[in-house]
């Protein structure tokens, strides 16, 4: 007999949730919102709607105990970046113990294995060791929209567990990032008479060999337990408008990705210091424009949240040691910005996430549920 968050996860990849960043054709959110809606209020729950966007609402399913408990959040986020080249993007395929789809594996695989959890809760819950809030939210693959919303309503939620691709393994911290765009200037001039201009692109290598040669390597030092070493990389240059005109102006983008303990503003306004100085003592006039702000995870290994995990997940035979990741999730907010001790948590590799072939191990969408459920039976905060 076929799972149920399987069953779950088939019907959340037929839907189309390509979120608007993304272009025409993008449908966002709004259909699985109303899917969760309509499958948690069959079966008993209690359901509300947060407006984030236009059309685009998070969704909350509550669930008290009957005795009174801490509140532990479940969240995933229902948005999926483009279908790409997928060839049935949103036709659910099984190969090979695998199940193939956009979203499949970042995130709905997640969502779908708590989906299957609430419903077992709303039949049992005197077996739950704390209230249970699953939180649906949208823009997670864009700007974290849906997210910051939902901090907004002040929840007494005691700690987090966020959905994503981890392969089964309890992620506590990961990195965050201080995105930023440098700007220099130059003089336009005709390519026959350069000495009359002054080239941007020119400039801007320099200030490429300053953040490469000067900066990066001192981020070696600074670095994370589980994560490993702040970094810095560019990843885009555009500059000039034809070939035979001295450049005006060059636009580098910056990926400074921060650990825990950094706070994104202060990283991106002590580099902007940096630059500024670095800029007047070399005669390059730049500006700094802010892209990207996000927090860092770091919630402490000795937090009942992580203690809790690691030991549901040696109960089930599941990885139970503590790990960090590069990437960044719904999570730093939560803990970053509201307080809220946070770990990720879900079926898939990041490897599948976006790509062109994405799918998620069956086995392991069955065994986030037995996780999901086994860990709200035992937390106690």
């Amino acid at each position: 007999m076929k799972h149920r968050a399987l069953a779950i996860l088939e019907q959340l990849i037929a839907i189309q949730s390509v979120n608007p960043h993304y272009g025409d054709g993008a449908a966002g959110e709004a259909e699985v919102a109303r899917y969760i809606e309509r499958l948690c209020e069959r079966a008993g729950l209690s359901v509300m709607r947060q407006p984030v966007i236009e059309g685009r609402d998070n969704v909350i399913v509550r669930l008290n105990t009957p005795r009174p408990g801490p509140l532990l959040m479940l969240e995933a986020h229902m948005d999926t970046v483009s279908l790409g080249s997928m060839q049935t993007p949103l036709v659910p395929v099984y190969r090979d113990g695998r199940l193939y789809g956009r979203g499949a594996c970042d995130t709905k695989g997640s969502l779908a294995a708590m989906l299957a959890a609430m419903e077992t809760f709303a039949r049992e819950p005197e077996a739950l060791g704390c209230d249970v809030a699953l939180c649906a939210t949208v823009d997670e693959e864009h700007a974290f929209r849906g997210p910051l919303k939902l901090l907004e309503l002040g929840l007494p939620v005691a700690a987090a567990v966020v959905g994503e691709p981890t392969g089964l393994r309890i992620v506590a911290a990961h990195k965050g990032c201080a995105r930023f765009a440098v700007h220099v200037r130059g003089k336009a001039a005709h390519s026959s008479v350069p000495h009359e201009g002054v080239n941007a692109i020119v400039r801007m290598a320099k200030v490429i060999g300053f953040l490469e040669d000067t900066i990066a390597p001192e981020l070696a030092s600074v670095r994370d337990e589980l994560c490993g070493p702040a970094t810095l990389s560019i990843g885009t240059i555009a500059g000039g408008k034809q070939i035979n005109i001295v450049p005006e102006r060059c636009t580098i983008e910056v990926d400074r990705r921060i650990v825990s303990g950094e706070n994104p503003g202060e990283v991106l306004a002590a580099l902007e210091r940096r630059l500024a100085a670095w800029g007047g003592e070399h005669g390059v006039k730049l500006e700094v424009e802010p892209l990207l702000l996000d927090w860092a995870l770091g919630t402490p290994q000795d937090d009942p949240i992580v203690r809790a995990a690691s030991d549901t997940a040696r109960r089930l035979a599941l990885p139970a040691d503590v790990c960090g990741e590069t990437y960044g999730s719904n999570a730093s907010k939560y803990q970053g910005i509201g307080g809220i001790p946070s770990i990720v948590y879900g079926p898939g590799s990041i490897a599948q996430a976006h790509s062109r072939e994405e799918w998620v191990s069956v086995a392991e969408v069955e065994a986030a549920a037995a996780f999901y459920m086994e860990l709200a039976r035992e937390y106690r905060g």
